[in-house]
């Protein structure tokens, strides 16, 4: 039995070892990003970074004046969005979309994403739960 016991214990320190990276990778939405900086974003999918702890959409903007610039918007991770609906099944570069999110306290092109919708269409691809705090 003391075997089987002291192998669970080096198995689950090995895992913890493992996990420690992604534990602190993660980083808290109100140190990045503000509830007072509301953003739409409309414009082309250039990449979507299916990766965790977050994925990552890089779009083309075209502001009201008619300048470029590229945005990164952060969202959840790859498994929550894939369970919700968002997939690279159904985003894709060249796509058109809107995306409503909170803006960098930095001042950077850079959001966290809290809906995305088909421009074209108006379908909701994804909408999270809450406000901020993904």
């Amino acid at each position: 039995m003391r075997k089987g016991l002291s192998f669970a214990a080096g198995l689950f320190s090995l895992s913890a070892l493992f996990a420690a990276p992604h534990a602190f990778s993660h980083h808290s939405f109100s140190a990045e990003f503000d509830v007072g900086k509301p953003v739409t974003l409309q414009g082309t999918v250039k990449e979507f970074e299916w990766t965790n702890p977050h994925a990552w959409l890089h779009m083309e903007v075209t502001d009201a004046q008619g300048n470029k610039a590229e945005w990164a918007v952060e969202f959840l991770g790859v498994n929550a969005l894939v369970r919700t609906g968002l997939s690279p099944k159904n985003v894709k570069p060249g796509d058109q979309l809107t995306v409503t999110g909170y803006g960098a306290r930095n001042g950077t092109n850079t959001a966290n994403g809290s809906s995305v919708t088909r421009t074209d269409t108006g379908e909701t691809l994804w909408a999270s739960a809450g406000t901020g705090g993904q």
